[in-house]
């Protein structure tokens, strides 16, 4: 199929003309319907406009002058995950991550928007998760909450259920708590030298994924290093349309690790697919495009480095799910099996749609409740049907959904990362 020809492309149409999506890019699609079973949110609500084609022919309609860019238009726009499962089969390259992300840059400046709703996330994205201290101090009392009896105090009188969003956090969070900050890691001593991305929410309470991942790599003879300058990587702001603040996030990640040694290891998908693309984030900047270059090929996922010994036990059935961030936006779906499978006595099952969004998608799990709710159950009946003993994946946001469709479900299995099972078969 032919895509329609572009006659005409008003800059002027967007309301923040300097981020908007290439008129290039947007005329890549060409109505194929390819992505239309990959995505996630048309597999469940079966509307053309919740899909990929859809929500660029939008774009295209926004650029082209022909619709404003309405409540309506921002919500279809708002309710994509940015899975970009839809990359992954798409014959004509669209680069549909890159379309979303400044499409949603456009948002702040339009009318009508969600206004109170939207400077109030983007306050909390910029001034907590950004900040290495604020988000320490605000995650400080959930860490108590987590081990605290107040909080089985409050499930035994069902408490947190009379709000979604409370029981949701409640059950996502499962028993997680261990900090792992920058400070923690110095120097350890091995033949190569190799650099640990500590993230924001990952330090603060998945430090139990940070600590195996150094065990697993001091045991391929790494010596491990985690600058003290490093911040977040900028996804959720980048995802939220935040360009302007996710490059200073950038900028100040290349000035932390361009002064170290050897690849940059991270073990969040989201994180290492947006450190990735720090060349395509800072590609208009002359003093930061080609550090920037740089800096995104030492990134490394953790099962990029972590190669197979065939030593350890884990005598255990397995799932792996594939977080969206490595396997679409990274291309990394072989890898994590490969080393699940090369560890003795385990017993890896492949679930029907362990490539489908699972509804974490950042903060997308607290924005679109409904949505990754649907998405959650959809997870929670493959779960069931496998009946593993673990449930394994590579992501901060998927853990704490695969925790709550766990206890919805009331599975029994084990939500581990990738990390944590390697280093536990090691350890054996």
């Amino acid at each position: 199929m032919v895509s329609e020809k572009i006659t005409f492309y008003e800059e002027d149409a967007w309301p923040l003309p300097t981020e908007a999506p290439s008129s290039e890019d947007l005329s890549k699609c060409v109505h194929c319907g390819l992505c239309l079973n990959a995505c996630p949110t048309y597999l469940i609500t079966g509307l053309e406009v919740e899909s990929p084609r859809g929500r660029i022919h939008l774009a295209r309609s926004v650029g082209e002058g022909r619709i404003s860019l309405t409540k309506t238009v921002q919500n279809h726009w708002d309710l994509c995950l940015q899975c970009r499962a839809c990359e992954a089969v798409c014959p004509s390259g669209v680069p549909y991550g890159t379309i979303m992300t400044h499409a949603k840059a456009q948002i702040i400046k339009a009318e009508p928007s969600k206004k109170f709703t939207l400077h109030l996330r983007r306050f909390i994205l910029r001034n907590v998760i950004g900040n290495p201290l604020i988000l320490g101090l605000v995650l400080s009392p959930i860490r108590w909450f987590i081990k605290s009896k107040l909080r089985t105090y409050l499930r035994k009188l069902r408490i947190l259920e009379i709000s979604t969003r409370l029981e949701f956090l409640d059950s996502s969070l499962g028993q997680r708590s261990q900090i792992a900050r920058a400070t923690h890691f110095k120097d350890t001593k091995g033949e190569k030298m190799a650099q640990l991305f500590i993230g924001c929410v990952m330090g603060e309470l998945f430090g139990s994924v940070h600590e195996a991942t150094k065990r697993v790599l001091e045991h391929r003879k790494f010596t491990i290093n985690a600058p003290d300058e490093q911040r977040c990587c900028g996804a959720l702001h980048t995802h939220d349309g935040d360009l302007d603040f996710a490059r200073k996030l950038a900028r100040k990640n290349i000035e932390a690790f361009e002064r170290t040694e050897g690849p940059i290891v991270v073990n969040s998908a989201g994180c290492g697919a947006a450190l990735k693309e720090y060349a395509s984030l800072l590609e208009n900047d002359e003093f930061y495009a080609k550090r920037a270059i740089t800096f995104s090929k030492r990134i490394f996922d953790f099962c990029e480095v972590a190669q197979p010994t065939g030593k350890g036990n884990f005598n255990k059935k397995v799932v792996y799910q594939d977080a969206c961030h490595l396997n679409h936006a990274q291309g990394i779906s072989e890898q994590p099996r490969t080393l699940l499978k090369s560890l003795p006595q385990c017993e890896l099952i492949e679930t029907s749609e362990p490539e489908l969004c699972c509804g974490a998608a950042g903060i997308y799990s607290i924005l679109e409740p409904e949505m990754s709710g649907a998405l959650r159950k959809r997870k929670t009946e493959a779960f069931q049907e496998a009946n593993a003993d673990v449930i394994v994946t590579t992501n901060p946001g998927c853990l704490m959904q695969f925790e709550a469709a766990k206890r919805e479900g009331a599975l029994s299995a084990k939500i581990m990362h990738l990390a944590e099972v390697v280093d536990e078969a090691e350890r054996n």
